[in-house]
């Protein structure tokens, strides 16, 4: 989830102070001092729910649809460290997701802003900035920011043409 994968079915440990489970919404809680460890990353948050699915009548396994971090969200990569308010984890896309007062540290620069997606695939990051507020009715005031985490300098380039223009 947080790190590229070693092995395809490696489990993710997850740990709080209490968990809520909610059988008929799918749905499990868990709420103080989170912490979610697979691989070489973790994610830690205040409150944590995740959303599942259960498999067929037969099989005893589920299968995680997604899990929505609230408060306090940490993510420890090897590739970075952020912060923010609120936070996602998509495994159908494999993307992780930090919104509101987002803090990202890649060991040689910090950026900040409204959302960060950074996808677990290709390890590479996308920031995006707040729209400029003095706009008036959002017109020639969409000042978005875009910086690309990751060590693929053409991507960088390419970012970099699609906003001058």
């Amino acid at each position: 989830m947080l790190g590229a994968p070693r092995s395809k079915g490696s489990p993710a440990r997850i740990r709080s102070d209490i968990i809520d489970i909610k059988r008929k919404s799918q749905e499990v809680n868990f709420l103080h001092n989170v912490v979610v460890e697979k691989d070489d990353g973790s994610l830690l948050a205040d409150n944590m729910t995740v959303l599942y699915e259960e498999k067929k009548q037969n099989s005893k396994q589920s299968r995680i649809k997604k899990i929505e971090a609230r408060e306090n969200v940490k993510i420890f990569s090897e590739e970075f460290v952020g912060s923010g308010d609120f936070g996602f984890y998509d495994p159908r896309q494999n993307i992780f997701a930090l919104e509101k007062n987002v803090i990202v540290n890649n060991g040689t620069s910090i950026a900040s802003g409204d959302k960060f997606i950074y996808d677990l695939t290709t390890k590479k990051g996308h920031f995006l900035g707040k729209k400029d507020e003095t706009s008036i009715g959002g017109i020639s005031g969409d000042r978005r920011v875009r910086v690309v985490i990751g060590n693929d300098a053409g991507e960088i380039k390419k970012s970099k043409t699609e906003y001058e223009q």
